[in-house]
């Protein structure tokens, strides 16, 4: 019958459809898994407590029934509530019933629920006999036998026992730690196994005197079908009436560990039985003898075992002092590792070493790469390190549910979940540090000089303005540094730069003290800060292969390297043209993302390994590097701010003084050597000089040249 849900229920992790069944996916609705069934009631409400993952479900005849976070099975409390109670968990994770108080009008009378209590309660156990195989002398088996008048094919033990306790009259606990389904033998539709916590006992040899025979068996007309015989020990005789099968040993199992046993399905007149045998590939063919004392029966007919949740033997430890459901951002290529513990509480179960206790489930396998890596310590804890690896550069998230199947409902820490997120970490930022770093002080209070006693930073003018391409005396950028509204703004001669220049921090206000300017913001060299901004780094002109080196800083991690494939672009963010860059790493992958970004980008890509700047212009040049899309989820930008400074202009006076001197010694020198070896000239040879310019000589008048024979 198809099911209808009512409703439906989104967790963290999870996600609950309820009506008349219940199922549950831990996949964010990917697959789904059948929880339980009604019959006569559905679920009409659900409760989520965050403190400690439980969830109460509320049907329409007052029946409560619990679920825990990571756990695929139910319990149901023994309590019923009427129409006009409803439910609530307080901050510490106490579940409450709140009703209206009869007694006294206009108030609420509240009441504990003793969740704990009513748990252990409860008993699901079906209506069926259940084979026992002993397997180790520390683990079982638990055939679920189907009668022939039953639906075939029709099976009652269901993944949500997992974790329960199954405990027989005679005594003996076995927590079920698997469930799975068999169609490969008559008669047997499931098998649970389980780890034996109490010695599971059979009935005396008083009470059941059959015991102290041989047992002998016989092929029957199938593999799985035998024929068990008693008989006296010493004479090898048919065993005495007394010391036969009887009806009532129908549903019983004859078990022989190690091997296979022997589910009693119909008594004969002579007092043999017919068996059904839980595992044939473990039997001899034809006939065998088990002698006595290496079989034993035991009572698993319906109503002879009990089926309920047990005390909390388990915990589960995170190492890395994760918090539960707690989000973790993890940038593309980065790998993170995550450890988990878990032991046992109670140590009077001797178990095998080497047993896995947590199982990993995610919600979304194909965000990250997720491996799981399991070992143990000297201590037999079972140990758990999932190695997480962000390989796609998109955003995807995925919820990661460790928990323990077999652990209690009692448990309060035998699940944990958290969320990662590929995502920009927290915190991820680029920055330039210069070669010789500058501190926070310093950048507002200090005057730090370079080796060569040199100024290395320059404290900009009142509402500064940065140069433009129509000259120094002409700004056409937006941005104003140190910026004071109560004072001139200079350079404004044009009325392209009365019509440009906006305040951003100090807009609408009437002071620099009314700005609020902090120590944070003056230090800033993002432009949107540049109100703010008085001082800047100082470099001489010409600045020729500036070094610009980018670090990756991370909060509570060490600054690395900016390196490829964190490809930048660089722009001049007043739109300044005199500058280049003139440096940088070339490699075969970023000619490759050059093809590829070729048509979306349309500004140069730079490798930021081995940049370098050069500026043809003096005064302040404001770049901003950002890191181009695709190679991470963030939007990494740094701005630097640099000062170039010409020497002429940075000591006017002195300067002035030395080319006065330069130009008078130089006319001194002049002078010296001329009147030492120039003769003054005379009178005559003056007028000689004025009067030759003016005299012409005809070619009559030249003497003829001498001719030789």
């Amino acid at each position: 019958m198809l099911f209808r849900p009512n409703g439906i229920f989104l967790g963290d992790n999870h996600v609950i459809l309820y009506g008349a069944e219940v199922w549950s996916s831990s996949d964010r609705g990917f697959t789904f898994r059948q929880i339980f069934s009604l019959q006569g009631e559905v679920v009409t409400d659900v409760l989520r407590c965050n403190y400690n993952g439980m969830l109460v479900l509320l049907t329409d005849q007052g029946s409560i029934y619990l679920m825990k976070t990571g756990l695929e099975r139910f319990a149901r409390l023994n309590e019923t509530l009427n129409s006009k109670t409803f439910l609530l968990f307080d901050h510490m994770g106490i579940l409450m019933a709140v009703e209206l108080d009869s007694t006294k009008p206009s108030s609420l009378r509240y009441r504990i629920i003793s969740v704990n209590k009513l748990i252990q309660e409860h008993d699901i156990a079906f209506k069926r006999s259940i084979a026992l195989q002993y397997y180790t002398s520390e683990y079982v088996l638990l055939h679920e036998f189907v009668p022939a008048q039953d639906v075939a094919g029709t099976f009652l033990f269901y993944p949500h026992h997992v974790g329960k306790i199954f405990s027989l009259s005679e005594g003996g606990k076995v927590v079920i730690t698997r469930v799975f389904q068999r169609n490969n033998l008559q008669g047997f539709t499931a098998c649970a196994t389980g780890d034996i916590l109490e010695p599971v006992r059979a009935p005396s040899k008083t009470a059941e005197p059959l015991q102290g025979n041989n047992l002998h068996y016989y092929a029957g007309k199938d593999e799985a079908t035998v024929l068990l015989v008693p008989r006296v020990p010493v004479t090898g005789s048919q065993a005495p009436p007394a010391h036969r099968f009887f009806k009532r040993h129908v549903g019983m199992t004859v078990v022989s560990p190690g091997s296979t046993s022997f589910f009693i399905i119909q008594v004969t007149q002579n007092g043999s039985v017919w068996g059904q045998a839980t595992e044939p590939t473990l039997m001899n063919r034809g006939s065998w003898e088990l002698p006595t004392g290496s079989w034993l029966l035991f009572n698993t007919v319906m109503g002879s075992w009990t089926l309920r949740e047990g005390h909390c033997r388990h915990k589960l430890q995170s190492l890395d002092n994760l918090r539960p459901n707690a989000l973790v951002r993890i940038n593309v290529r980065e790998t993170r590792t995550f450890t988990f513990k878990a032991f046992m509480s109670d140590y009077s179960l001797s178990l095998t070493r080497n047993k896995k206790f947590m199982k990993v489930v995610l919600t979304n396998p194909n965000a990250m790469r997720v491996t799981a890596r399991h070992y143990w310590d000297k201590a037999n804890n079972h140990m758990l390190t999932l190695t997480v690896y962000s390989h796609i550069c998109k955003k995807a998230m995925t919820t990661v549910i460790v928990f323990i199947p077999e652990a209690s409902m009692l448990c309060s820490s035998t699940s944990f979940s958290f969320t990662l997120q590929n995502s920009c970490p927290e915190g991820l930022s680029i920055v330039y540090l210069p070669s010789q770093p500058i501190s926070d002080y310093e950048w507002i209070h200090g005057d730090p000089e370079d080796n060569m006693e040199n100024e290395r930073l320059f404290d900009l003018p009142v509402n500064y303005r940065p140069p433009s391409q129509l000259g120094v005396l002409i700004p056409t950028s937006d941005n104003i540094y140190n910026a004071d509204p109560s004072q001139p703004r200079p350079r404004e001669h044009y009325p392209v730069s009365k019509t440009t220049g906006r305040y951003k921090q100090c807009a609408g206000k009437a002071s620099v003290a009314e700005c609020g300017c902090t120590n944070a913001l003056r230090v800033s060299p993002l432009a949107i800060n540049s109100d703010c901004r008085k001082r800047v780094l100082r470099m001489m002109y010409p600045l020729i292969n500036f070094n610009i080196t980018l670090f990756l800083r991370r909060a509570n991690h060490q600054d690395q390297p900016l390196r490829s494939l964190y490809f930048v672009t660089v722009t001049e963010v007043n739109n300044r043209t005199s500058w280049a860059v003139t440096g940088t790493l070339i490699t075969p992958t970023m000619e490759k993302m050059r093809k590829y970004l070729k048509r979306s980008l349309n500004q140069p890509l730079y490798n930021p390994e081995g940049l370098q700047i050069s500026c043809y212009g003096s005064e302040l040049f404001h770049f901003r590097i950002s890191v181009i899309p695709g190679v991470v989820l963030c939007d990494l930008v740094e701005e630097v701010q640099i000062y170039v400074d010409n020497p002429p202009l940075a000591f006017p006076a002195a300067y002035l003084i030395s080319c006065m001197t330069a130009i008078a010694l130089g006319g001194f020198m002049l002078l010296g050597f001329l009147l030492k070896n120039v003769s003054p000239p005379t009178t005559s040879t003056v007028k000689a000089f004025l009067t030759r310019e003016n005299s012409k000589v005809s070619p009559e008048s030249e003497p003829e040249p001498d001719i030789e024979d």
